[in-house]
């Protein structure tokens, strides 16, 4: 794969490598990818349909370096109802298109390669029917007693739309949950909707509603539920085992939460006591690492602590802190595909800053007083091996509990590509990056 600013973006051709040959390759450098797809937009009578916001999302059906090549707009069509927009990259795309009033429709099969003229396409949009529904949210506690106060918002899920994944949250539609713990909401676009409860307090998590339909007149009913929680109950000491007083006490998911990331939940915080005890309440059940502001006035840090909270339950912790941040060692081996050791090779660690050794006679290697944690969590590093001849390998190697990792990496012989760069009349191409990529990480365009 070669990458350049004066050609596409990308350039391919596959090849077969088999270890310990060289292999001999020439690409051809084409002309620029085209920089817009078009396409037309028509009513059901063929129609255009002139200055009227077209939203397009879409997708290619294969990863290129690592990610999926998207297709995104929102523009306006001219008075001939045309609609330019880019593309990121070769491939078959899929579309969506969706414009106010209209059902949205599909656009298979769309080839952007190598072209001089982008390609087209038309489409044909039938008027949506005005469908508007209701929806009546019953918000009830852990103990399913109803709720009042809590602050509940509709959201519409846009599934094509890989840019807003969450879908459209209607925030001027929230409303609050009445002395019965009711919310009712009327004139609601057809669609699919979640409902997402915020509740008065601080201190509780989000809650969300099953997805539910509207595609009729008729009155929908939904339940949000408040999950029950767990909560932590723990002492902060020093290395001697005397209480830390005064330390902020908090603590993470490790767990994602994707509504608690898009409405911005905070995890509860405490202080320690004289006696260094704290209390973390409402914590929805999952695993959690426990950490604090680091001592900053006395000059310790945090052995972290991992604990799993249950609902309806208490989970008891001790976390000690020391004046030094632990470290670790990183020790190992390297062999190949005999199981024989292999010395001489470069070994390196994405330590602050990067670390490199040299494997011994017998293929040890050794990294010493490397920090146990990093960005506020346990520490997680990368291992490569390269050595002439061999492919380099990486592992992945995660701290845990602050033990010290033995790791064992097995390098494979490596394969040699030549070759040359070319432009359309086969004169070379200088300057241009070049890169092997695996052929599942290519795409299919």
């Amino acid at each position: 794969m070669a990458f350049g600013k004066d050609f596409r973006n990308q350039l391919r051709k596959n090849i077969v490598v088999e270890a310990g040959k060289t292999t001999e390759v020439v690409i051809v450098a084409p002309k620029e990818l085209p920089k817009t797809v078009g396409g037309q937009i028509l009513d059901e009578e063929g129609k255009p349909l002139a200055n009227v916001m077209v939203k397009v999302r879409g997708k290619a059906n294969a990863i290129v370096s690592g990610t999926i090549p998207h297709a995104f707009a929102d523009s306006p069509t001219d008075n001939e109802g045309r609609i330019n927009f880019a593309v990121q990259d070769f491939g078959h795309y899929s579309l969506t298109i969706q414009v106010d009033g209209y059902e949205p429709a599909k656009v298979d099969g769309l080839v952007v390669g190598d072209e001089k003229v982008a390609p087209e396409f038309v489409v044909k949009l039938k008027r949506a029917k005005e469908v508007k529904g209701s929806v009546e949210v019953q918000v009830l506690s852990a103990n399913g007693s109803p709720m009042k106060g809590v602050w509940v918002a509709p959201i519409r899920k846009q599934s094509e739309d890989q840019f807003s994944p969450f879908g459209e949250w209607l925030i001027e539609r929230g409303q609050f949950s009445d002395k019965n713990g009711l919310v009712r909401f009327n004139d609601l676009p057809a669609g699919d909707y979640t409902f997402v409860g915020i509740p008065p307090s601080d201190n509780l998590t989000v809650a969300v509603s099953p997805t539910v339909t509207v595609a009729s007149t008729e009155k929908v009913k939904v339940t949000i539920s408040f999950p029950k929680t767990g909560r932590i109950i723990g002492k902060l000491v020093d290395e001697k085992g005397k209480p830390v007083a005064g330390e902020f006490v908090s603590v993470w998911r490790e767990e994602e939460n994707p509504e608690e990331r898009l409405l911005g939940y905070d995890s509860p915080t405490a202080v320690t006591k004289s006696d260094g005890s704290f209390t973390l309440e409402n914590l929805p059940e999952g695993s959690y690492i426990i950490a604090t502001s680091f001592g900053v006035a006395v000059g310790l840090v945090t052995t972290w602590q991992n604990v799993r909270v249950r609902r309806g339950e208490t989970a008891k912790v001790t976390a000690t802190v020391r004046k030094e941040m632990p470290t670790v060692s990183i020790t190992g081996e390297v062999i190949d595909s005999s199981g024989k050791p292999v010395s001489g090779a470069t070994v390196l660690v994405n330590s602050e800053p990067m670390l490199r050794v040299v494997t011994d006679e017998n293929g040890r290697f050794s990294f010493s007083e490397i920090p146990a944690f990093r960005y506020n969590r346990p520490a997680t590093y990368f291992v490569t091996v390269t050595k002439p001849g061999f492919a380099p390998r990486s592992e992945t190697v995660k701290i845990e509990d602050g033990k010290s990792p033995e790791v064992r990496l097995m390098l494979e012989p490596g394969a040699l590509i030549e070759g040359q760069l070319v432009n359309e009349k086969g004169e070379p191409v200088g300057g241009m990056p070049v890169y092997a990529v695996p052929e599942e990480l290519a795409c299919a365009g």
